[in-house]
Order: structure tokens, then sequence, then C-alpha cells
């Protein structure tokens, strides 16, 4: 129970995204409460955002099992998430149900939210992630196919041929540090990376056609998909959704999530609940589930196995940070340019919204208290 409430309140706090998150469980895990060593924690770290899913949650269910062995690891998820969770179920909910007043300007207001924000992430990554002349050409590659085909077949892809290109090309002198020690047995790491295998092979292969199915599928490819996590998932979840949500619903509920705590991840559990119209909760709470699972199940595999897998595959992952980073950049043209700025009046709201993140360099929280107050002053007075 201290655990979860731990984390529950973290989950309460923690905004600002990944990188923020990080910092936060660093100052509470390795300064306050000295539960790990420097090391110990940059190596945890280190882990995470080499495997693919949500690098934060992964660090604070691998905080939860030191804690507390495997319950410890669900219950610093479950506090960590749950909030979040909750209100973006909520979001969904109210956007269905039709209980918010006239919502245009609002939508409006979100989807320029996610304009500077995922602006913002696709040049931080770039200079990051793109720093040769090969990398770079990978990226724009990356952007022009998905542009032209955004689907997730699309992305599996491009990731495979990434991955292919990062072996075949690396140098001898790019050989990395040890991996962290295995804290799992080899058996269960073996068996979670079995049962993550499996079921990425039945998303991918098995005739799913009801609402439920495609909830359960399309959050559980995308959570075993993404490498990088954070804004990341938005174009691995956007191709799984819409259709048959619409670009306005989507990009509104990417918009709603910069102003909630935790992990960015639980956009999925809007799409749940908004694409299981009849029964939102449900529908939250198995996106919520599906999500996650691959993330926790490769946590659990790389954790007993990483010693032989990690030095191996992390200095193989140049071109897939390149393509992850392309992937990002056509999902800010199309739909997020394209559906956001129509008018003179979101062109101003648009560039308002790129001096906060890009220009002044603003939390979320702040830039979605303004451009909500912004849009709605614009709407009441000229128009949207």
């Amino acid at each position: 129970m201290a655990i979860f409430l731990q984390f529950l309140w973290l989950g309460c706090t923690s905004f600002g995204g990944p990188v923020a998150h990080l910092g936060i469980f660093r100052r509470v895990f390795v300064e306050q409460k000295q539960v790990f060593s420097e090391s110990d924690y940059a190596n945890l770290v280190a882990l995470c955002q080499v495997i693919p899913g949500p690098a934060s949650s992964q660090v604070g269910m691998g905080i939860g099992y030191r804690l507390g062995g495997t319950a410890g690891a669900f219950a610093a998820f479950v506090g960590f998430t749950l909030p979040s969770a909750l209100l973006m179920a909520l979001g969904g909910w109210a956007v269905l149900s039709g209980n918010l007043p006239e919502t245009s300007w609002l939508v409006t207001a979100l989807k320029l939210v996610a304009l500077g924000i995922v602006t913002q992430a696709v040049i931080g990554m770039w200079g990051q992630l793109c720093q040769s002349r090969e990398t770079k050409l990978a990226a724009l590659i990356a952007a022009v196919l998905f542009y032209i085909q955004p689907t997730a077949w699309a992305q599996v892809g491009m990731i495979a041929v990434a991955l292919l290109a990062g072996h075949v090309l690396l140098k001898s002198d790019d050989a990395d540090a040890p991996a962290p020690a295995p804290t799992l047995s080899t058996q269960t790491g073996i068996a979670s990376l079995a049962l993550y295998a499996l079921l990425l092979i039945a998303a991918v292969t098995l005739p799913w056609s009801d609402a439920l199915s495609q909830i359960l599928t399309g959050n559980y490819l995308s959570g075993a998909l993404v490498f990088g996590g954070g804004h990341v998932v938005l174009p691995l979840l956007e191709s799984e959704f819409v259709p048959p949500l619409s670009e306005d619903v989507f990009l509104a509920g990417y918009g709603l999530a910069q102003a909630m705590p935790g992990p960015l991840f639980t956009l999925g559990s809007y799409l749940g609940a908004v694409t299981l119209a009849e029964q939102p909760l449900l529908g939250a709470l198995v996106a919520t589930l599906a999500i996650f699972l691959p993330g926790a199940l490769l946590l659990a595999g790389t954790a007993a196995v990483g010693g032989q897998m990690l030095p191996w595959l992390k200095p193989r992952l140049m071109y897939v940070n390149a393509v992850v980073v392309g992937l990002l950049l056509s999902v800010l043209v199309n739909p997020i340019f394209t559906e956001s700025v129509y008018n003179a009046a979101t062109t101003g709201l648009a560039c308002v919204s790129l001096a906060l993140t890009v220009g002044l360099k603003r939390s979320p929280l702040e830039l979605v208290s303004v451009m909500v107050i912004l849009t709605f002053v614009t709407h009441w007075f000229v128009g949207l």
C-alpha cells in the first residue's frame, strides 16, 4: 500500500512528460529515499530507454520492483497511471456524451496545443538523434514514406529495415557498456519475451473486427512497437484509430493529454473510451492495460536476459531512432498542421503556440492554459 500511495502522489503531481518524470523519480528515490545509487538508477533508465515502451512508466515499475518485488512493480504502475488514465477516460466520456458546452473552440485549442508540443519534440529529437547526414536522410525518407502510406505495417517495415541497417553499418568502435545485471530469473525473462511475441503475432495476424478487439490490438501494437516513448506513440496510435475516429477527436485527445500529470501513454485510455462509445469506462480500462502491457513484458524480459541482449541491441538503434523522428515529423505535417491551421485566426494562434513551446519553452500545462483562454476569446469575438 505504501508503494501505491507514493506513486499515486507522483501520478497526481508529475507534469512535464517523460524527461521530467525521470528527474522527479531521481530526486525522490536516489536523493531523498536513497533506494538507488546514481549508477543503479542510470542503468535502469538506460535499460528502459533502449527497449520499446513508455520509458518513465517502465522506470517506475523497476523502482516498484526494487521496493516490493512483482507486487511492488504492479502497485507502482497502478498508482502512477491511475490519475491520468481516469482523467483521460472522463474526457473521452465528456466528448461522447455532449456534457461539455459548445466545444468546437476547445477542440481547436487542444489541436493547437498538439501543434506546439509535437513541433518542440521533433526539433529536440532531430538535434539529438539525427546528427549525421545518414540519419537525417533516414528520417526524411521515413517521413515521406509514412506520409504516403500511414499504416502500422509501414511503420513496422521501416523500423525493421532501420534495425537491419544499423546492424550492417555498425562500426567496431561503437560497442556499448555492459548492460545492468539481471534482476529476474532467466526463465521469467524468457517467458515474458515469449508472451510479448505471441501477443504481438496474435494482434497482427488474427482477424479482429469488433470495437473492443480493435482497442485491444491497436493499443498493444502501439505500446509494443514504440521506440522512444512519449510523443513517438502518436503516429502509431493515429494509424490504428483514424479511422474509425475522426482527426478532430483524435487530436483533441492528444491535446488534452498535455494537461495531464503522469504518462502520455494514457492517450490510449481516451481512445478506448471514445472508440467503445456504449461502454467508455470498459474501453478505457482495456486500452490502458493493452498499451502498457508490452512495455512491462519487455522490461521483465530484458531485466533478466539484458546482459546478453542489450549490448548487442543499443548500438544498432541509430537508424531506428532516426526513423521514429521521421514518423513524428510526418504526423506533425499531416494531420496535426493540416487540421489545426486553416484560416487567419488559427494561423495567429498557431504562432502563439509555437512561440510558447519552441521559443519560450513553457511547460505543457502553461501552454494548455494559455491556448484555451486565447482560443475561447478568439472564438467569442471573431469566430474560428
